[in-house]
């Protein structure tokens, strides 16, 4: 896998897990009617979601890059 995907992948989960740090924030410490802090919490979710995801699948590719055989007969 190249250096940039892995790169792109990274960055974007960190992306959404500082989302929902900002949003889980805005959440719990704003003291905002009702409405709001339900709209927060479904921003809050999904980006928790997301970043998840995200952690998810960069680790599924970076495991399955490193557990295909090597093939000997390509050494000889």
């Amino acid at each position: 896998m190249q250096d940039r995907i892995v790169l792109t992948k990274m960055v974007g989960s960190a992306v959404f897990g500082l989302l929902f740090f900002i949003t889980a924030m805005f959440t719990t410490m704003l003291d905002l009617s009702p409405f709001w802090r339900t709209f927060w919490l479904g921003f809050c979710l999904a980006f928790f979601l997301l970043a998840l995801a995200g952690v998810f699948i960069l680790c599924g590719d970076l495991n399955a890059e490193h557990s295909e055989p090597i093939d000997e007969t390509s050494k000889q």
